[in-house]
């Protein structure tokens, strides 16, 4: 049987199915939990954590700032934010392979290094190939040090000091997502986009620096097995099967679906490898992604679960922060102030589910989450008449309320019982859907509102209909009431009817989504209930790991 190492995820030796053969020695830094230097460390990582995921929640509200600037339709710019999730997946099964072949310190010195020069490209190219490139880079190096970060933690603290540590690592990760979009539309209204980039050059640098001077390079011992074998066959079909139909999703709109030769080629070739991805990992230890867990009942409703949730989450609030500028005339700045209120509940909601995770079934906190979630979608979707700030306070506390509790039942369900090799398997394997299905979520959400505002804009306009009769009576009601002359009076009518049929398709999207989050209750329920939660040995080591699987 062939013997794999994992020292970014499990650290240590793991053989078939989950056997662990032999630890790495922890080194001289090893529980330095009271000095200064280990501080300075989880310093240094809590803010190069904080500036990975920063960039995925400022960068939304940029969208169309970013097309003006590039001179490109919106939608293509989409796919900068897409293709950068896409990415994200791949780093976090790579990510073992990436640190046994480097080394933990200079694997996420190196990650740090290209994530700003990836910035750096960013902030500066006035191509859109080369932009969309560099969102690619920053996605597969920003994605590679999350999971990295985490065993860092957890090898440089004492036990009495590690929870402060994580406790501090986890409000990292929900920070971000928290101020990203207000903070992202005010440095895009006022100081540029370009400016997001910039900044992560020097802060990416001062924390490779860091690292390379407080990080101790980790000695293995001599019975370990120095370097991991990457399952390359397995990578090269992921990479093209999902590619593929990342891309398909991409260009559906731009080529009306299957009505495009390429398209459909896309999604044959695409499903043609993952099946084939399947079938040649599903029984063969060491493969990229640990399909076996599959066989478990809790793990593929989790995976699904959570795969369905990211999906529907990140693709209505791209569509929220981006069709709230071009459809409904808010400013970037003003959408991420409309975000803001689901920080205010959002970590306090994550930290009472992952503490009442260790005494409730994850089932019977994650069913009111969903349907507090959909509550919220039906919430927004009622929106009949033009949204104003103060309308969208109340729906998005609600959101942020339940968002924390919306995806750690689905981690827990998913990652409970399995051993610790085996459980940073499991992990990484969450991660690639969630990061998948967020990938997915953007194109498959703007699609559909797109096909329903054609829709409802033919119907309000459609010649030889009373609808077509109300707009000529509307029309001279205009011209005689403001004194306009014919072609002003019709395209102010334009434009209302053009933004009604917005508003009528963006209510639809969200009753989509709410009725979808009542049907994942259904899911999770097939779930069998979870007894080992309450024994978990070391809990807050745990909930970091959950932590890293969620959004």
């Amino acid at each position: 049987m062939r013997t794999f190492y994992s020292p970014a995820l499990s650290g240590g030796i793991w053989q078939g199915k989950g056997k662990v053969l032999a630890n790495r020695d922890p080194g001289p830094a090893a529980g330095k939990g009271a000095g200064l230097e280990a501080f300075l460390l989880l310093g240094t990582i809590g803010v190069g954590h904080f500036l990975v995921l920063f960039n995925t929640g400022a960068y939304l509200p940029m969208i169309p700032r970013v097309a003006g600037s590039l001179g490109v339709n919106p939608a293509y710019v989409d796919w900068t934010q897409d293709d950068f999730f896409w990415a994200m997946a791949f780093a976090f099964p790579l990510a073992s392979w990436y640190s046994g072949l480097l080394g933990e310190r200079r694997g996420l010195l190196l990650a740090f290094l290209g994530f700003a020069g990836a910035s750096a490209v960013a902030a500066d190219t006035a191509g859109y190939g080369w932009f969309l490139a560099a969102r690619i880079a920053q996605g597969l190096t920003g994605g590679m040090t999350l999971p990295l970060s985490l065993p860092v933690i957890l090898r440089h603290y004492s036990p009495a000091r590690k929870n402060i540590g994580l406790t501090l690592w986890g409000a990292a990760s929900v920070a971000p997502f928290s101020l990203g979009p207000a903070v992202g539309g005010w440095m895009g209204d006022f100081p540029g986009w370009r400016w997001l980039f910039r900044l992560n050059v020097p802060v990416a640098m001062v924390v490779a620096v860091s690292l390379a001077l407080l990080l101790r390079e980790q000695k293995p011992r001599p019975d370990a097995v120095p370097r991991p074998r990457l399952d390359v066959l397995g990578l090269l079909l992921l990479v093209f099967g999902v590619g593929a139909w990342q891309s398909a999703l991409n260009l559906g709109t731009m080529r009306d679906w299957l009505h495009s030769p390429t398209i459909t080629a896309l999604l044959v070739g695409g499903t043609a490898g993952i099946l084939y991805f399947g079938v040649c990992s599903w029984n063969r230890p060491g493969s990229f992604l640990a399909l076996d867990l599959l066989r478990r009942r809790n793990f593929a409703v989790a995976a699904s679960g959570l795969f369905l949730a990211a999906l529907c989450f990140q693709g209505t609030l791209a569509l929220y922060v981006v069709q709230f500028q071009l459809s409904f005339g808010y400013t970037a700045f003003l959408v991420g102030l409309s975000l803001l209120p689901m920080a205010v509940l959002s970590k306090v909601g994550s930290m009472l589910t992952h503490h009442y995770l260790q005494r409730l079934d994850p089932r019977f906190l994650g069913v009111p989450a969903l349907l507090g979630f959909a509550f919220g979608s039906f919430w927004i979707a009622s929106c009949s008449r033009q949204p104003s700030p103060d309308a969208l306070f109340w729906p998005p506390l609600l959101l942020g309320a339940f968002l924390g509790t919306l995806f750690p039942p689905f981690v827990t369900i998913g990652l409970a019982g399995l051993e610790k090799p085996m459980e940073m398997r499991g992990a990484a394997f969450l991660n690639f859907l969630r990061s998948t299905g967020q990938a997915m979520g953007i194109p498959l959400v703007a699609a559909f509102w797109e096909r329903r505002n054609v829709l409802h804009h033919h119907f309000l306009v459609e010649d030889g209909a009373q609808a077509a009769t109300q707009f000529q009576l509307a029309q001279r009601g205009l011209e005689s009431s403001t004194g306009m002359a014919p072609p002003a009076a019709r395209l102010v009518l334009a434009r209302s009817i053009s933004y009604h049929a917005a508003l009528l398709s963006f209510s639809e999207v969200f009753w989509c989504a709410g009725w979808a989050c009542s049907a994942l209750c259904l899911l999770l329920l097939l779930a069998r209930p979870e007894k080992a939660q309450v024994a978990r040995k070391d809990t807050r080591s745990q909930q970091s790991l959950e932590e890293l699987v969620e959004p």
